[in-house]
């Protein structure tokens, strides 16, 4: 018998990688997708939970770099991802687990990408 962990893992394994469909001309660090993403939260006055990228965190293995509260009770799980970056088999387990849960966690590659999801 194998965990309900494990089982993930290998349903992660058995996906394909998520990647980029178009990363456009420039290449972009994800640090500085990471600090567009949070300057737009705070534009629109949003709550985000982010950790941090520069320091090992005590977060969930596999948890979206983002969790956004935005208005009128809406929530968005966000992966930010430079263009051609890949989701770990961990990302992409917790990905399919809050899918079957009814929930998205979207990857983003680039700032167009996250304002095309509000």
């Amino acid at each position: 018998m194998i965990s309900h962990a494990d089982y993930l893992a290998m349903l992660a394994r058995m996906q394909p990688r998520a990647t980029a469909e178009s990363p456009g001309p420039a290449a972009v660090r994800e640090r500085d997708l990471h600090e567009q993403v949070l300057a737009e939260c705070r534009l629109r006055r949003w709550i985000c939970f982010h950790g941090s990228m520069a320091h090992a965190t005590h977060r969930t293995i596999g948890e979206p770099d983002f969790i956004i509260l935005r208005d009128q009770g809406r929530v968005i799980l966000v992966e930010g991802k430079r263009p051609g970056g890949k989701l770990t088999p961990e990302q992409l387990a917790l990905k399919i687990w809050a899918e079957t849960l009814g929930h998205n966690v979207a990857a983003v590659y680039t700032f167009q990408d996250f304002i095309g999801l509000l």
